[in-house]
């Protein structure tokens, strides 16, 4: 995992934890438990990872999502994943394989970029304004988390107000006038 900002690129593991933390989001990464190779299905890789994330953010499900330039209507998919928007519920994704890019808009700061590959787990709290988009390589497999049986809804347009996620202090409201 790696974060740009206009200003530098992070790519120290506890820098870019700490840097996450300023703006209430979380990571952490993994290495898959079950080393058998017979295993592919990685939620079964990951289970207990998963298990443990679950509790401490009280989700209730996990799926895996994956695209590659072989995915019927890739073009149409990301479309709505590369504007900025943001959700009523954690966005929750765990890099299996491949790479992509999560752009964050803090409102309080300058966007900024993440950069997730195999390995990384990125948790944007509820009412993240960010967007996705895969790198020129065009492959990513993820384990997404959820609090409801899979929910995923794209709110695009940004409300008055806005409660902004603080994982580590409080959140606060932001007023748009």
């Amino acid at each position: 995992m790696k974060i740009k900002t206009k200003d530098k690129t992070i790519t120290d593991k506890n820098e870019v934890k700490t840097f996450l933390e300023k703006y209430g989001l979380y990571t952490e990464f993994w290495h898959p438990e079950v080393a058998d190779k017979a295993v592919s299905d990685p939620l079964v890789k990951y289970g207990h990872q998963i298990q443990k994330l679950k509790k401490k953010f009280n989700y209730s499900s996990a799926d895996v999502c994956a695209m590659n330039p072989n995915t019927q209507n890739l073009d149409k998919m990301l479309s709505a994943f590369i504007k900025e928007h943001h959700h009523t519920d954690d966005e929750v994704r765990f890099t299996v394989e491949g790479e992509g890019i999560f752009g964050v808009n803090p409102l309080t700061d300058p966007p900024f970029e993440v950069f997730v590959e195999s390995g990384d787990l990125l948790v944007l709290p509820a009412n993240t304004r960010h967007w996705f988009d895969l790198t020129d390589k065009k492959n990513i497999c993820c384990i997404r988390v959820f609090k409801e049986n899979p929910k995923w809804e794209a709110i695009y347009e940004m409300p008055k107000r806005l409660e902004l996620p603080a994982r580590g202090g409080s959140a606060f409201l932001l007023t748009i006038y």
